[in-house]
Order: C-alpha cells, then structure tokens, then sequence
C-alpha cells in the first residue's frame, strides 16, 4: 500500500483518507462528493474547480491551462480530476451541490392543519436533474416541490456516459443506483420536514424517468441500450414495496415506477403525455420536453409517434464552460445593445447580486443576439476579438467573469442538431410540415425562462407562430401525479404508453443528413 494522506472537503467538513496516485476527483467520487465534473473524470469538462488551500503543488496540467484564467491559478484553483496530491490536503468546493431549491404550490389551497393527512411524491429522475413535488393525497393539493442536481452527473453528464461506465463494472452500476436512491431519499426527507410531517406520513411515490434512468434505479442490466436498436427488456409499469425500492417511507405503502414507450423514450415521456392528454387529442401537436434526452411526441390527431433525441445536458447547463440550473444567478436572457450584450440574470433586482453562470435559455439567448450582430459567423465560429481569444465575456468585473466559449457554441450546436432533426423526422414519418401543427407544448424548467421567439428563431422549436406555443412545466411530474392522485391507473397508463408508435432515430436513412444540417446557421 502506497503512502496514506487525510484530504478534507470543506464546507462539507469531510475528511477522506486516500492513497497516493489517484486523481482528487477520483477521490471525491469514491466518496461520494460531487465536484460539479461531468466528463467522468475525462478532463474534457473543465467543470471540477475546487479551491486547493493546502498541499496544492500548483504544478498545472496542460487541460488546466486550458480551463483555468490566470487569476482562478493565482488563486490556487485547480481541476480536480488533474490533481494528484502528494501530502495532506484541504480542498473547498466553491459551488456545493447544495441539495435543493424549493417551490411552493403556486395558487393552490394549502390545508389548515396536515394532521393524519395521507401524503404522496410524484418524481421526476432526469439525467441531469431531479425534482419532486409532495401532494396531499386527500385533498389532491400541490404542498411543495424541490430539485436537485442527479448526483450522477459526476460519472458524465449524458446516458451514454453512465451506460458506458455502469458496463464496465458491476459495481458501476450499483454505484450510480445507490447515487440515485440516495437523492430520491434526500428529496423525500426535505419535503416532508418542509410541511411539518414525518417522510413516513408518505405513502404513495410515483417515479418516471428516460429508459436509463428508469434501468439504473431498479438495478437492471443497461447492455441493450448501449447498441441498436437500444431495446431494455421490459416497459412495463413496476410495482415495488418502500423496501425493494428503498425509500424512506411508509412501510406499508406503494412505490410506482411509470411504463416506458419504446428505446431510450421512457416514463418521463409518458408522463408528459398523460399531462397534456395528448393520447386523447384530435389536432396535429408536438410535445417537446428538451433535456438532456430530449423526449418528442407527435399525435397527427390519431396516431402518437415517438423518438428521443440524445441533445446531451447544453440546454440544462451541462458541458457548458460556465453552465448551470435555473437559478440563483443564472443568466437567463440577453440583448445587443450599443455595440454590447446586456445580460439580465436570476435575482438581478437585488443591486448587490451579480451573474454566477448561464443556464439554457440564457445560453439560446447569448448566441442569437451574437450571431444576429456578426459576432459568430454560419457555421458558428466565433470573429473578431472573441475568435482570437475563444470565447466572448458576457460579464466581468474585479477578475471574475462568465463567458461563452467557441466549445460551449459547439455543444450548443450538437444539442440543437438532435432536437431540429428529431422533429423534422417526426413531421415527415406524419406527412407533415412545420406549418400545419396546430399546438407546440414546450415541457421541462428550461423552457420557462425560454423566449419562444429566440427559440423559433434558432429552429429549436419549429416555425409556427408565437401564439400557438405553450409552456406546460415539468410534465413529467404533473403527469405521474395523476396516477399518484389516482385520477387514473396504473393499467390505464400502460394502454396509453403501449398505443404510442416508436421511432429509432439512429436507423433512419436521413437522420445523419437531418442532423448535420439543421447544426448550421444561419438562424431563421
């Protein structure tokens, strides 16, 4: 055994006894501290910084010259996954994955007294984040929601990341399972201490998730969907007892994991579904949940056609050099003005508060208005100044600054790639154009910081007019809490997922043609 060091994580307060030779990342992971890296330790993120306060050899790898500024290196910043330390040390993670932000029940009655209420979690396990909402079952009340980033995201920030690391161990696996369970947890507890109650006053959860969300939480083999036609053995809705799911709850209550579709579109998909009623429409209507596996449903007014569009986490933060959720400082919208970008963030109208990062509508905002005021040419290199330095600053002051980097437009350019080829297929498997949808409903938190009109204009959504867009929230939480309130069943359910035609976007003649076309500018 080589030498032995103690590394203490602050603010967390954690010591970790490691051994020499292995990454600080590494031994975060291995203990289950979220450093904010998305490449699995790959040094192609540039997202793990942590403050090395104590036994730092500031001896930079070439990827930390590339992802660090000069002031962060002054500073004693390093990558995580590039640091190797040889003695004692004391790291601070500068942006703690916290747990939540929480959101009441906007305009809904909240019950006097919760005492011998019967309580239920509706939850949504993206891959990039998690969020659930506690209901009072008895009178089918919204109490309060809350989101965490998935712990996962430190093993890579796309399904593809996580499947290829779960099959190279089996332990991988039950790592990423237990990662899962845990935030499930930790969601349920918080919301229960939130309204006063024990998460034993909870009886019911309904969980919904993409297909490799849904395989990772129940423990299953991931190995068909790592190839086409990316099959998992079953889509069948599950039902699980508190223990065999492992949540903190009731002991006598009831665990539902919602019916996959088809491929990677899962109960997440569904759920949107079942929120819209879509399987009950006579219109021509898309419904887009945009995330990291972006969820497409087409209902032509008959048939529901299906596929998922692996965009990666760029609408959600992710891989984005100064990414991150819609929150507390998060650039949301932008505008040219005078020859600048004018930025406005999440908590602006606090005079003391300052950008901290930029989250995806944000993200769709910056590059239009670059791009409309040549600053990024059509095939979306950036120019002038900003080309020679590789990223253009949206904000600075006193050394601290968030940009736009020429790798974040690519990311951006990928993600947007899979969503317009994924729609233009849908509409043409339908004989169908843009033209003839009668609705557009836009799912998921990103869209609700979303300017529509930008989102047109860069073909994320189909051209319609703006009028014909609505923003619907997290469907997937409001559609699985239909089945939590048992405004319908389990079964009813699974008829509606099994009604759903599904189609396999990597076994399509034009997919690769759609795709490299619809990355290119210019905008519309």
């Amino acid at each position: 055994m080589g030498v032995m060091m103690i590394i203490t994580f602050l603010p967390l307060n954690k010591k970790v006894q490691a051994e020499q030779g292995i990454s600080l990342q590494e031994m975060a992971q291995n203990s289950g501290i979220d450093t904010g890296g998305v490449c699995n330790g790959r040094k192609t993120c540039g997202k793990c910084k942590v403050l090395v306060s104590k036994g730092n050899d500031r001896r930079f790898l070439a990827e930390e010259e590339q992802f660090l500024t000069e002031e962060e290196k002054a500073r004693g910043i390093r990558l995580a996954c590039c640091f190797y330390p040889k003695e004692d040390s004391c790291v601070i993670l500068e942006r703690v994955n916290a747990g939540t932000t929480v959101a009441s029940g906007k305009n809904l009655p909240v019950p006097d007294t919760l005492k011998g209420a019967s309580y239920g979690v509706a939850m949504d396990i993206g891959t990039t984040n998690i969020e659930a909402a506690l209901y009072d079952r008895q009178q089918k009340v919204l109490l309060q929601s809350k989101g965490m980033s998935n712990p996962q995201r430190m093993y890579g920030g796309d399904v593809v990341s996580r499947i290829t690391f779960a099959l190279e161990d089996d332990r991988n696996a039950q790592k990423l399972q237990k990662l899962v369970k845990d935030a499930a947890n930790t969601l349920i507890k918080e919301l229960a201490a939130g309204q006063g109650i024990s998460s034993f006053q909870i009886d019911k959860v309904v969980m919904a998730g993409n297909t490799t969300m849904t395989n990772l939480l129940l423990g299953r083999s991931l190995k068909d969907l790592a190839r086409a036609p990316f099959q998992s053995g079953t889509y069948s809705g599950i039902r699980l007892n508190p223990g065999e799911a492992g949540l903190t709850m009731h002991p006598g209550g009831h665990v539902y994991v919602l019916p996959g579709i088809s491929g990677h579109v899962g109960g997440d998909a569904l759920a949107c579904i079942l929120s819209t009623e879509l399987y009950k429409e006579q219109k021509k209507v898309l419904l887009m949940d945009i995330g990291t596996n972006g969820e497409l449903v087409l209902c032509d007014g008959n048939r529901l056609i299906t596929c998922s569009a692996a965009a990666g986490p760029a609408f959600e933060g992710g891989n984005i050099s100064c990414g991150m959720r819609a929150e507390e400082g998060a650039i949301t919208s932008a505008e040219y003005r005078e020859g600048r970008l004018t930025v406005h963030f999440i908590g602006e109208e606090n005079k003391e508060a300052s950008p901290t990062g930029i989250c995806g509508s944000g993200l769709i905002d910056c590059i239009c208005e670059l791009y409309r005021n040549g600053k990024i040419d059509e095939t979306g290199r950036l120019l002038g100044r900003a080309g020679e330095e590789n990223l253009y600053r949206l904000w600075e002051k006193k050394g601290r600054e968030v940009s736009i980097t020429q790798k974040d437009i690519r990311e951006f350019q990928l993600a947007l790639g899979a969503i317009r080829a994924g729609t233009a297929i849908l509409l043409e498997k339908a004989g169908l154009q843009a033209e003839n949808l009668d609705k557009i409903y836009l799912a998921g938190n990103f869209g609700g910081k979303l300017s529509v009109k930008k989102a047109i204009e860069v073909g994320l959504l189909p051209s319609v007019g703006e009028d014909r867009v609505e923003y619907i929230g997290n469907g997937v939480i409001t559609g699985g809490a239909k089945v939590l309130l048992e405004e319908m069943s389990l079964e009813e359910a699974e008829e509606v997922s099994q009604r759903a035609e599904h189609i396999e976007l990597a076994l399509q003649p034009s997919f690769e043609e759609e795709f490299i076309k619809a990355m290119s500018f210019p905008l519309r």
